[in-house]
């Protein structure tokens, strides 16, 4: 939850940033931002469009940035016909499901906050389990985060670079929890034996409590690495010029008390452009995907 929060925490502050530097800037288009919901889908829905209804209607207020209601989505396919459509100009969602969602060419740079570490993937096991590559999950139980698109696509391709079935099957069980902290916690009490976790996350459990890491090891081989599992992107259909105004209006302004001040309120490290060449590893994940499920599928007999 913790990861989950200080993400939208980054949004929202650069929310604030975008207003601040806005005064100055004439003529921008109104910002219609989509939020993917299972980028904080332990939050009930309800809390998050009021929390987000009441930043944005705050922020905006008496500068010249006007903006539209928050659009919530639960499925990826409603945010890419809203996007095509105009509906919305600004989206902030899971990396890999606008990967499997989204061309490239749909979106353009944009900017959001960030805890200053990496929020890498990784594979996270019981010492005493046994566990040293992928291939040694046969018969193990599993802790995966539910919903969670990069664990869906990055556990089978460990799976099968190891030589085993992608489809989980052969795995002793599985389960789905809505938190890396709850992910942790199974397997600290032996209720499961390896987990795919985000290092952040991780980080800040093995910080409140030292003796996790003497029971878990991370296998560092097998870690995705990422900026962020979450990134925010403006739709190209937004000109370079109002792109640039609006990021360059969050961004200069990171360094003024007053910003400060907010990033310590909202657990933010550093305020980033994101870029639409960060989506690259996600997109080639995808096609890695594809040719090893492939390379696995049975060839089928010709019918005559």
């Amino acid at each position: 939850m913790l990861r989950h929060l200080s993400f939208l925490q980054g949004l929202m502050l650069a929310l604030l940033l975008m207003s601040l530097g806005a005064r100055a800037a004439e003529d921008l288009p109104a910002f219609s931002m989509g939020f993917y919901l299972p980028v904080i889908r332990d939050v009930p829905r309800k809390d998050v469009e009021i929390s987000m209804r009441f930043w944005i209607e705050e922020l905006v207020k008496d500068v010249k940035l006007t903006s539209k209601p928050v659009q919530m989505y639960e499925r990826l396919a409603d945010m890419r016909r809203d996007l095509d459509s105009g509906k919305i100009n600004f989206v902030v969602a899971t990396a890999m499901g606008l990967a499997q969602s989204f061309r490239a060419e749909d979106l353009a740079d944009g900017f959001s906050g960030y805890k200053a570490k990496p929020d890498d993937l990784m594979l996270l096991v019981r010492r005493d389990a046994g566990i040293h590559t992928p291939a040694d999950l046969t018969g193990k139980r599993l802790s995966l985060l539910e919903g969670d698109e990069l664990t869906n696509v990055y556990l089978p391709i460990l799976l099968m670079q190891a030589g085993q079935r992608g489809d989980l099957s052969q795995l002793g069980s599985v389960t789905r929890e809505a938190t890396t902290p709850k992910q942790v916690h199974s397997l600290f009490f032996g209720n499961a034996d390896a987990a795919l976790v985000y290092r952040n996350t991780y980080e800040i459990s093995l910080a409140l409590n030292p003796q996790i890491g003497q029971r878990l090891e991370v296998l560092d081989r097998f870690t995705f690495k990422t900026r962020s599992p979450y990134i925010s992107l403006f739709s190209s259909r937004v000109s370079p010029q109002h792109r640039e105004q609006m990021t360059a209006s969050s961004l200069s302004l990171s360094d003024s008390p007053r910003v400060r001040q907010m990033f310590q309120i909202y657990h933010s490290d550093v305020m980033e452009r994101t870029r639409v060449q960060d989506l690259k590893p996600y997109y080639e994940l995808l096609q890695t995907y594809n040719t090893l499920n492939a390379a696995a599928k049975p060839v089928k007999k010709a019918v005559r």
